[in-house]
């Protein structure tokens, strides 16, 4: 399955459950994400996940009917992508979008094999068509076996009139043409081991507030080890409504842990929020990333 298929796929799912009702939900869309990757999609598992959890993911799959085949749509979803993942990556992306929107690949035709949605039938009576098909064809056929036996009576005809002593001139054989090998696809951009780590460690961080966000506390402590377990306390986290980390960058590296500075932001139940920036230690040695340490650095955004 090429990156296009696998937006193909998601789409025929997320097309699928709006006809049997099923309401959009993130945590569900990334657990079938992880099924649908293979070994070679993935390095995309970072950025799909990213992706389903987007505001304009959601606004699209929210419209009735869902993922309307829009280029503006589809340039508003690379965007987000680009903003946080290496060019590489959002270069495969692109095409999974492609194949999510209905959109046809780079450069070709949509494959028939591969579009989601059913082609309208038109109920009009083809018998009489199928009558004239079948006539049409009969009389191709007898025009067909008239002109093959015309010509060989005439062949025949000719080889009766030449002289017995006269030398038939040897048939020369038309080579065959050269069937031209396809060109080798080419290979797919690779990521670097450095980038690798980096997009593990910001998805770990993602992944953790997310958790947090959704109250799925037992999910949220498989993220961090027990040294961090006292900046991750539920309690903590129970007073506020949501809570989302972004601005998620590089500080640090020290062979598989990779340090990150971003901001959370808090979001209080009568709508007001706070924002701060904070440190993580991730070590990508496991999968997923497991946080190590992470320290409060500043105010950002004062409540309000």
């Amino acid at each position: 399955m090429n990156d296009y298929q696998l937006g193909v796929k998601l789409r025929r799912q997320i097309l699928a459950d709006f006809e049997r009702g099923i309401s959009s939900d993130v945590r569900r869309y990334q657990a079938l994400l992880s099924d649908f990757c293979g070994d070679n999609e993935l390095l995309l598992l970072p950025a799909l996940k990213h992706l389903v959890q987007t505001a304009a993911f959601q606004e699209a799959v929210a419209e009735r009917p869902p993922l309307p085949s829009e280029t503006q749509l589809n340039l508003r979803l690379q965007q987000e992508l680009d903003a946080l993942f290496a060019p590489a990556l959002c270069l495969r992306m692109a095409e999974v979008l492609r194949g999510l929107l209905g959109l046809a690949p780079d450069g070709q035709a949509i494959p028939s094999d591969l579009q989601d949605e059913p082609t309208a039938v038109v109920d009009t009576p083809v018998h009489s068509n199928s009558g004239v098909v079948a006539v049409l064809s009969f009389i191709a056929g007898v025009l067909v076996v008239g002109v093959v036996g015309a010509l060989t009576w005439l062949v025949l005809l000719n080889r009766s009139m030449t002289p017995s002593t006269a030398t038939a001139p040897a048939l020369v054989s038309e080579p065959e043409p050269t069937q031209t090998e396809p060109e080798p696809a080419t290979s797919e951009p690779k990521l670097d081991p450095a980038q690798l780590q980096l997009n593990q460690a910001i998805e770990t961080v993602r992944q953790l507030y997310d958790d947090i966000s959704l109250g799925n506390t037992a999910a949220a402590k498989q993220l961090f080890s027990p040294q961090a377990a006292d900046q991750f306390d539920p309690a903590f986290f129970s007073q506020f409504q949501r809570v989302a980390v972004d601005n998620l960058q590089e500080i640090s590296r020290d062979g598989s842990k990779v340090t990150l500075q971003g901001v959370v932001t808090f979001v209080y139940p009568d709508g007001t929020s706070q924002a701060e920036s904070r440190s993580f230690t991730v070590d990508t040695a496991s999968q997923p990333g497991l946080i190590t340490a992470s320290s409060f650095d500043q105010v950002v955004s004062p409540r309000r």
